[in-house]
């Protein structure tokens, strides 16, 4: 198969004018211009979230499980592979919901689930700050411990990817520590940990800010926290909602002129309810409120983001973030941050998306396979 595209992502920049060569689902060959199979004004590598819960109704704690139309949904938006996260839940509930994501990544690898392709699972809790717990039911936080996290995740450990702790709390970074040693990707996040404690922890081998400014100590000029630590620390990543709701647009501006598009990362944090049309929702027996598709508790706290990882890439633009590093943030550096390689060069693996001029998704391919055609 041969794509010919007007412009081509490769590394930090656009080509011009290139056709990509895909055999048994790699890239062979970029060369300039010849006949092709398919012609797109814009190709990028997969998007990559590395932080989502849901959408289309389906969350990976309930009982009910609309799997199939969320991965496809994902999957019509450019996403080719995600982190499914897991929020604050009772124990019980949690097991269950790590039960759901291991049986659909059996599925996958047997060819029976098609859609966006899960790599793994993101535990956004519930070793969190009962001060930022965010949309997090504050009954279902626990003090981190080794045996906490043991009886947790115990018969699931090879899909754990990452997991967000609350540094402060007792033993938080140790475990984080431990489980970084393990090669789980470990994040700061729902935190009220100051400047010193941050720093700290990412000595300590935590890598990452969760949704960065949202359910963090805030920033003040004499007590600088955990935002500011992660915003000064070169081998910290910084996760974006970039929904312009759960970020202003001056602050992801900001983000971006200290971290820079190497250590700046969009994530979705798209929930059950993102997707659904406005109106009143109940999901393990907490309420919510979609308006303007933007989900928020009954409270008045926001929950999920509002856009896919297409609707991202689209949004960091409009805040004069350039295209190419825009799409670098939503693709080939959430998957760096997991240790996977996903470009447009010779040898990698053809996931790939085609966008219009104006940066619609037009065409999906995962593993060199057309996927999607929203033509």
């Amino acid at each position: 198969m041969k794509i010919f595209t007007k412009r081509l992502l490769t590394g930090r920049t656009f080509l011009t004018d290139k056709t990509v060569t895909v055999e048994n689902g790699r890239i062979t060959a970029i060369t300039g211009g010849g006949p092709a199979d398919f012609a797109v004004d814009v190709l990028t590598p997969g998007l990559v979230d590395l932080h989502c819960h849901g959408g289309q109704g389906f969350d990976p704690e309930q009982v009910a499980h609309p799997l199939p139309d969320f991965l496809a949904a994902m999957l019509r938006c450019g996403v080719t592979e995600v982190l499914l996260t897991l929020g604050a839940e009772s124990l019980p509930v949690m097991r269950r919901a790590l039960g759901v994501v291991k049986d659909a990544m059996q599925k996958q690898a047997a060819g029976q689930l098609p859609g966006t392709r899960i790599i793994g699972v993101h535990l956004e809790g519930p070793f969190l700050s009962p001060v930022r717990p965010g949309a997090m039911p504050p009954a279902a936080l626990r003090i981190p411990s080794s045996a906490a996290y043991r009886e947790l995740t115990q018969g699931y450990e090879d899909i754990i990817r990452q997991i967000t702790l609350a540094p402060e709390l007792p033993q938080a970074i140790t475990l984080g520590q431990s489980q970084a040693a393990h090669g789980v990707r470990v994040q700061a996040g729902h935190t009220d940990a100051d400047f010193s404690t941050a720093r700290r922890a990412f000595d300590a081998g935590f890598t990452g800010l969760c949704h960065t400014f949202n359910a963090c100590r805030p920033l003040h000029h004499r007590d600088p926290g955990v935002v500011a630590a992660a915003l000064l620390d070169d081998r910290v990543t910084t996760e974006c909602i970039c929904d312009l709701v759960h970020l202003h647009p001056g602050t992801l501006q900001l983000i971006y002129k200290i971290k820079g598009a190497d250590r700046m990362i969009a994530v979705s944090d798209s929930v059950a309810t993102h997707g659904l049309c406005d109106g009143r929702y109940t999901f393990n027996g907490q309420g919510y409120i979609v308006q303007n598709g933007v989900s928020r508790c009954v409270d008045g706290t926001l929950d999920g983001g509002g856009v896919y990882l297409d609707g991202a890439v689209r949004n960091l633009q409009s805040v004069g973030i350039p295209a190419a590093e825009a799409c670098r943030m939503a693709s080939t550096l959430p998957a760096a941050c997991l240790g996977l390689h996903r470009e447009l060069t010779p040898g990698c693996l053809a996931d790939c998306v085609a966008w219009s001029d104006d940066w619609r998704v037009q065409y999906v391919w995962q593993g060199g396979q057309l996927a999607v055609s929203n033509i």
